[in-house]
């Protein structure tokens, strides 16, 4: 396997645009949607109305979409990327750390991709308008927003790819040379 080759930079290139993409649009929908609480609670501000509301929930879910599929794009990368570098987890540990950091991220992110479908088919695809009841697209909202184990996983995982980013950057578990001539 050569990590010049053209595949290799495919992968590695998907990796790293759909990684940075999933990690900005993830920060900035945790912005948009805590706009809707009381800064430091989970209770729904008084001064929004039901259309601000509505609106900010609907950004959210447009943002869902971004980080949905450039998670996809990165799983697509990074599991190329992993099959690719798999002779080299011998001498480079900092590559099996991140190979498995990243495994684990995949399951999380599918089931909040799942999450933001369900919440993505409350709304008209192209207008925004709620196809639903208020009442029903709040409280599919707030699941995510109100389940412990579900912000845990989020939080994990947001965790990991920094963690991925660290790792990658400073190469622990790298065998020397030296070592290398005894085995």
């Amino acid at each position: 396997m050569q990590v010049s080759s053209r595949w290799f930079k495919l992968f590695i290139t998907l990796f790293a645009l759909g990684g940075v993409v999933w990690f900005g649009t993830s920060i900035t929908r945790m912005v948009v949607g805590f706009d809707v609480f009381v800064p430091g609670t989970l209770e729904l501000k008084t001064t929004h109305s039901e259309e601000v509301r509505l609106h900010t929930i609907w950004l959210f879910t447009l943002l869902g979409g971004w980080t949905g599929w450039a998670f996809g794009v990165a799983t697509v990368g990074g599991l190329g990327t992993a099959v690719m570098l798999r002779s080299q987890y011998r001498t480079h540990g900092y590559l099996m750390m991140a190979t498995i950091l990243f495994a684990l991220l995949i399951p999380v992110q599918a089931y909040v991709a799942w999450q933001d479908y369900t919440l993505w088919t409350l709304f008209d695809r192209t207008s925004g308008m709620p196809l639903a009841q208020p009442a029903e697209i709040l409280r599919v909202f707030l699941y995510r927003y109100t389940t412990t184990a579900v912000n845990v996983m989020i939080g994990m995982s947001m965790l990991a790819a920094l963690t991925i980013l660290l790792v990658i950057t400073l190469r622990p578990l790298v065998q020397s040379s030296v070592s290398n001539a005894r085995s």
